[in-house]
Formats: structure tokens, sequence, C-alpha cells
């Protein structure tokens, strides 16, 4: 139930004064008007000096006592109300406006997050590429290492002989040109040894040519 005082003016109070309606308090002003949910929705007008009297029913229903407001007051509140919509409009805009900005926010920042990810997948991949190139290229490494430390050993072998033979075409030479200098003089020997032979057959032969001439002239003679 709820309560309402009201203050009447004389024209209010004659009327009622015509009706009968009692008790009436004719030095008061003021009314209280109540309303009793448990009593078939009847209102009660009993005047300010007489609610001592009525019987308590609080255990039954509440009563709410409301005053009159002004003018003022009045025009306040309905302003108030009235601007109430427009600024639950306003809020409610700005609130779907950073939703949305929110929203905006958040996709932009998925994309991004989705585009980091992928490069970080594409630079994994080209490290793992290049971790098994490097791997490989360590391993063929080892592999030349070891064929460059074969190749070595051969090399220093291969110095060796071939210094041996170079010596021993050193040593040959060396003899062959003593030996050559030795069948040279035993050549020139020979040679000096036929051309003196020769010589002498040649005088001996002139010789005897000779002589035989000087027997020929001598006996054409006789």
């Amino acid at each position: 139930m709820q309560q309402q005082t009201i203050r009447l003016s004389e024209h209010i109070k004659k009327k009622l004064r015509q009706h009968h309606i009692t008790p009436l308090s004719l030095s008061s002003s003021d009314l209280t008007l109540s309303d009793n949910s448990d009593d078939d929705d009847v209102f009660l007008v009993t005047s300010a000096q007489e609610k001592t009297a009525q019987r308590r029913r609080s255990s039954t229903f509440i009563t709410h006592q409301i005053r009159s407001q002004s003018k003022a007051q009045s025009l306040h509140s309905i302003d108030s109300t009235q601007s109430k919509p427009s600024s639950s409009l306003k809020s409610a805009k700005a609130t779907c406006q950073d939703c949305h900005r929110r929203e905006n926010l958040l996709r932009n920042e998925h994309e991004r997050l989705v585009q980091i990810c992928d490069e970080n997948r594409r630079l994994n991949e080209q490290l793992r590429s290049a971790v098994m190139a490097n791997h490989h290229y360590q391993e063929e490494n080892t592999k030349l290492k070891l064929h460059l430390n074969k190749l070595s050993t051969h090399l220093r072998e291969y110095q060796v002989n071939f210094n041996l033979l170079n010596q021993q075409l050193t040593a040959q030479k060396n003899n062959k040109s003593i030996l050559n200098r030795n069948t040279d003089a035993e050549q020139l020997k020979r040679l000096r040894y036929e051309l003196n032979a020769y010589n002498e057959s040649v005088a001996t032969k002139q010789q005897q040519d000779n002589e035989y001439d000087s027997y020929r002239k001598w006996s054409q003679r006789k």
C-alpha cells in the first residue's frame, strides 16, 4: 500500500463537508490516501490527525508515504526522465562503437598473428633446410678432407719416387757421357791407326809404282 499526503484547498474541503465524509478535521489541510491490496483495492481517506488512531496493519501491508513535489522538481524529474533515453542511447552507441573497435582490433591482431605464424613457419622451414644443407656440406667437407689427405700422401710418395728417378736418370746420363767420351777416344785412335796404315799403303804403292817405272824405263834402254 502507498500513502500520499495531499494539501487540500478550501473548495475541496467544502465538497467533502457536503458529502458528509467523516471524520475530517476542518483545521487540517493534509489528507493521506491509502491503497490496501488486502481490502480489494479500497482507497481510504483519513485526516492527518487521525492517522494515529487507525489500526496498525504493518503485518499485512507496507505503507509508503510520498510527498507532493513542487513544479520545478516535477519539471526537473521530467527532463531527467526524458534525458535518460537519449543518454542511454548515446551510451549504447558508444558501447557499440567500442565493441566494433575492439572487434576490428581483435580481427587485425588475429590477422597479424596469423601472418607472423606463417612467417615463423616459413623461417623455420628455411632454417631446417639450411641446417640439413649445412650438415650435408660438413659431411662432404669431411670426405674431401680425407680424400685430400690421401692425395697428399700419394703426392709425397710420388715426389720421393720422382726424386729417385731423377737421381737415377742423372746418374745414367753421367755414365753415358763417360762412356761416350771413352768411345770417341778409341774411335779416334782406330781412325788414326787406319789413316797411318792407309798412308803407309799409299806410300808403298807409290814406291812400287816408281820402281816399276824405273825398271820399265831401264828395260827399254836395253
